[in-house]
C-alpha cells in the first residue's frame, strides 16, 4: 500500500505525475491503482481521465476486495480535511482518527510504503480570506477546492501551475506483520506510529534539498484528526 503526502491545493503531482508511475508499476514493479474521492468520477472528462489511469473509488469494500485479491494501491490518508488546510508556506501531513489505511494494510498483512511529493504545495499559491468561498463550494458540491492563484498570478488556473521543481521520494517499507482480520486499537496504534517515524525520517532526509529554503526550515507538520499527540522524537 502505498501512501502518499502532501495532498496539495488540487493534487496536480498525484494525477500528472504519479498516474504515470503507476501505469509503468514504479516503484514495486506491478500496476496500482490510487484510489479517489467518489465526487470526482462524477466530474466530466475528469472522470474518463482517472478511470484511464486505473484510479478508484475511496470506499472501504472496494479496497478490501483489491487488496484480498493481491492488488498494490495508493492512498491520500489526509483527504479533503488535509486539501482544506494546504499551504505553499506549510508542508502538513493530516491523519484519520480511524487510521483506516493502517487496519485495511494490516488486516491484508501489506506492507505501507510512504511516498512525499515535494513541491506539491508550492505549485499554487493559496488566498487568504476566501475560506467561505471554498466552504460554499463544498457545501454545493461536495468537492473542496481552496481558492488558489497558479502561474502569473491567474485566479484558479488549475492547468497552469507555478513552475517548480518536482522531487518524488520514497521510504522504507513499513513492515505490518501477518493478517489479522480484527486487528486492536493497540496494534493499529503501534504500526502506525513506526510509519510516523519513517515518513518523518523520509521527510527531514530529502526536505532541505526539495523545497525552498524556508519551507524546509519549518518542517513536517503532523496532524492526528483523532486528537491524540504526536510523540516528540516523531514532531
Amino acid at each position: 500500500m502505498i501512501v502518499w503526502h502532501p495532498h496539495g491545493f488540487i493534487t496536480w503531482v498525484p494525477f500528472f505525475i504519479a498516474g504515470r508511475y503507476a501505469l509503468d508499476a514504479q516503484p514495486c514493479g506491478e500496476h496500482w491503482f490510487p484510489v479517489v474521492a467518489p465526487v470526482l468520477f462524477r466530474v466530466p472528462i475528469f472522470s474518463e481521465m482517472l478511470i484511464i489511469l486505473g484510479a478508484r473509488r475511496v470506499d472501504k469494500k472496494v479496497i478490501d476486495k483489491m487488496l484480498a485479491r493481491g492488488d498494490s494501491i495508493a492512498i491520500q490518508p489526509g483527504g479533503v480535511k488535509e486539501q482544506a488546510q494546504s499551504s505553499e508556506k506549510q508542508e502538513q501531513a493530516f491523519f484519520p482518527a480511524r487510521l483506516g489505511f493502517v487496519r485495511m494494510a494490516i488486516r491484508h498483512g501489506v506492507d505501507l510504503l510512504p511516498a512525499y511529493f515535494f513541491g506539491e504545495n508550492q505549485l499554487y499559491k493559496k488566498v487568504e480570506g476566501f475560506e467561505w468561498l471554498s466552504k460554499l463550494i463544498n457545501k454545493t458540491t461536495g468537492m473542496t477546492l481552496p481558492i488558489v492563484t497558479s502561474r502569473f498570478g491567474i485566479p484558479m488556473g488549475g492547468l497552469l501551475p507555478i513552475p517548480t521543481p518536482i522531487h518524488t521520494r520514497y521510504g522504507r517499507p513499513v513492515p505490518v506483520g501477518p493478517p489479522e482480520p480484527d486487528p486492536s486499537d493497540e496494534r493499529v496504534e503501534e504500526v502506525f506510529l513506526k510509519y510516523l517515524a519513517e515518513l518523518r525520517r523520509l521527510f527531514d532526509e530529502h526536505a532541505k534539498d526539495c523545497l525552498p529554503y524556508d519551507v524546509a526550515q519549518r518542517g513536517l507538520r503532523i496532524v492526528r484528526l483523532d486528537g491524540k499527540p504526536v510523540p516528540e522524537d516523531i514532531r
